[in-house]
């Protein structure tokens, strides 16, 4: 039964036309991509890798953001832009609406009990409508990528206006 929905899904993609039941092959097999922790799609840029260190390991205490992207060409995670001082709401007018892109960003966390700590926070940002080829290089990416800058803390978004400050702080809510 796999095959044959395995089939009709590349035909539907070679014909350019996606039916119902190949949309949900398609989130199934994202689904199965951003579980599995033995595939690797793209590889992480080693200048990125050296940034990544870098970045978490700095010593200002503003919220500071990187962006990454997949380079289908290389099939290669890679840096797009780098942001200091940046808070969530202008963070998401930084994310296209129809892409995906990775983010690890550097937060002022204010506790309940007034501590302030600075979460190194993973964000996926996997909108709706993207091209399914471009969902699974995305997909099958972000573990390697989340294993390479050692995070823990990794959440996703499926559109860019679930990005604010409220959101964030819920998710960090749940670490101590």
């Amino acid at each position: 039964m796999q095959c044959i929905h395995t089939m009709e899904y590349y035909s539907a993609m070679k014909k350019n036309e996606i039916r119902p039941f190949a949309a949900a092959w398609v989130h199934l097999r994202i689904v199965i991509l951003s579980e599995s922790d033995s595939l690797v799609v793209c590889e992480v840029d080693p200048e990125l890798k050296e940034k990544l260190r870098k970045f978490r390991f700095r010593k200002e205490t503003d919220n500071a953001a990187i962006i990454m992207k997949v380079d289908k060409d290389r099939q290669m995670v890679v840096l797009e832009e780098e942001f200091q001082n940046i808070s969530p709401e202008e963070l998401k007018m930084e994310l296209p609406e129809r892409q995906p892109r990775f983010v690890v960003y550097s937060y002022k966390y204010m506790h309940a009990d007034g501590r302030v700590s600075y979460p190194l926070c993973f964000i996926f940002s996997s909108p709706v409508g993207c091209k399914p080829e471009q969902q699974m290089m995305y997909a099958g990416s972000k573990n390697r990528l989340v294993q390479t800058a050692e995070l823990t803390k990794v959440f996703e978004i499926r559109t860019t206006d679930d990005l604010t400050e409220a959101w964030l702080k819920e998710k960090l809510s749940f670490f101590r």
